[in-house]
């Protein structure tokens, strides 16, 4: 299946303000549709870190087309006390959509996140590992090689709260995951796994391991700065939240970034400028004359 055809299946996913509502019936092109949110970071020292994440459950609930699951990938809390895991759980309880999620370091006092699992999702398997304490051992390894070779057949998606590679930020890559080699190692081994998904660097990042896709989602909470030069600070920038949207084709995914709040308001192009609409629809059936790109 081309981009442009999944790029049309995806039009409407994300609801302007004035519609919301679900629409009758799946995309044929979309066999599964995850929503990553990452780094929340609830009851940290940016006091509006809740409030953001509610701005992403709000934005998540408008769209047209709802996620089959909302993955968390992460940092759910600042310090992992039972207040802010309640204040976590009760805001991502308003979700329309199933949510799971996964520990990242700040949640190791979590009880109900600790250790690795995984679900059915579809025509997918998912594999939620715990990287909680900042390693990938060989325990690790062997639970996750085990693990994959039950459905050595059946398409993977792997959650993981820490990159498992470097990212180029320094210091983040500092404190970034031990035996990150190791995992490597294993996806490697495992063609099934065509994506791993991650946060902790609260900024998107995307690498490849042959056809197996990476990803680090923003955060919610705030934006580490995009900087690869090693004798700058560490720094933060000023960005909205964001999510990420991941699209599986029955095949590969199409991923995302979304921001949400004020700074992400949609505008209509057809208020001004009309004819480009029109234009535009025209197109939209003669491609949809044409059939699907190939």
């Amino acid at each position: 299946m081309g981009f442009a055809t999944v790029r049309a299946a995806l039009a409407g996913f994300v609801a302007d303000a004035t519609r919301g509502g679900r629409r009758a019936g799946r995309l044929q092109d979309v066999h599964y549709l995850i929503a990553q949110l990452s780094d929340t970071h609830v009851g940290g020292p940016h006091f509006e870190n809740g409030h953001r994440l509610s701005l992403a459950v709000d934005a998540i609930n408008a769209m047209t087309v709802q996620p089959d699951l909302v993955l968390v990938t992460g940092d759910l809390t600042h310090e992992g006390s039972a207040e802010q895991w309640s204040e976590f759980s009760d805001r991502m309880n308003g979700l329309r959509s199933a949510w799971q999620a996964i520990a990242g370091n700040h949640d190791r006092s979590i009880a109900e996140l600790a250790g690795h699992r995984t679900l059915d999702a579809g025509s997918l398997r998912l594999v939620l590992l715990d990287s909680s304490r900042d390693e990938f051992t060989a325990d690790d390894a062997a639970w996750l090689d085990s693990a994959l070779s039950e459905c050595g057949d059946r398409a993977t998606l792997i959650a993981i709260h820490h990159p498992p590679f470097e990212t180029g930020i320094w210091w983040m890559d500092c404190l970034g995951l031990a035996g990150r080699e190791l995992f490597e190692t294993v996806v490697r081994r495992h063609t099934q796994v065509v994506k791993v998904l991650s946060g902790h660097v609260h900024r998107p990042i995307q690498t490849q391991w042959g056809s197996c896709s990476l990803w680090v989602c923003p955060s919610t909470a705030v934006a580490i700065a995009l900087d690869l030069d090693p004798q700058h600070d560490p720094a933060e920038s000023a960005e909205p939240p964001a999510f990420s949207l991941h699209a599986f084709t029955g095949s590969t995914f199409v991923s995302y970034v979304v921001p949400v709040g004020a700074e992400a308001e949609r505008s209509s192009i057809g208020a001004r400028a009309p004819e480009f609409v029109a234009e535009m629809r025209a197109l939209q059936q003669q491609r949809r004359r044409r059939g699907p790109a190939t």
